[in-house]
This record gives C-alpha cells, structure tokens and sequence, in this order.
C-alpha cells in the first residue's frame, strides 16, 4: 500500500509534512470538543426562541383583548337588492290570532 505522499504525487515535501504529528493541545481540545458544540447549541437556541421574540407579546388572562372582534364561518353581510327583486311576505299567524296562544311544541326536540 503506497504511503499518502506517494499517492499525491509523490513529493518529499508532502511526504515528510505527513509524518510529522504535531500534538493538540490543551486549548484546541477544549476548542474541538467543548467550543463547537457550545457553539451549534446556541446557535439552535438562537433559532428556536427567534420566532417567539419577534412575534410580539401574547395574550395574557385577565388583560383586555386588543385585536378586532373576528367571526369565522358566519354568515355573510346582507348585500342590497340590485334588481328589486320581490320579497316574500312575512308568515301567516292566523293560529295565534284565532287562538290568542302560541304552539308550544316542535323545534329541535324533535316533538311536532
């Protein structure tokens, strides 16, 4: 198996810079091992509570509400009569006026 230096060319150059280990030390460890994943948690920390800060405050219990009242899913607003259509005339209530009494069942009981 060819030493690396012969693999890269074959300069003695290369050769003897290969064999020389320099020992890490002390400080570089603690670079290496300590300083970069101190460094990859703050920056995931940075990332993570970034949104949240820049979002503003949130709503707290017993503060007032300050956003406009939203309905979702509710009807639509009335829009006018372009075409002058006609309308339906209100309900019959010749029971009641017979009678003088309202019908007191049905409705969503299911009681008709």
């Amino acid at each position: 198996m060819p030493a690396w230096g012969e693999a890269l060319g074959g300069h003695g150059a290369v050769q003897a810079r290969l064999r020389v280990v320099t020992p890490l030390l002390s400080g570089h460890t603690l670079l290496v091992f300590v300083g970069i994943p101190a460094l990859v948690i703050a920056v995931v920390a940075l990332l993570v509570f970034a949104s949240s800060i820049a979002s503003g405050p949130r709503y707290r219990p017993g503060l007032s509400w300050w956003a406009p009242p939203v309905w979702i899913g509710g009807p639509e607003p009335l829009k006018p009569n372009p075409a002058n259509l006609p309308e339906l005339p209100a309900g019959d209530n010749s029971a009641t006026a017979a009678t003088g009494v309202a019908r007191t069942t049905g409705g969503a009981s299911a009681s008709w």
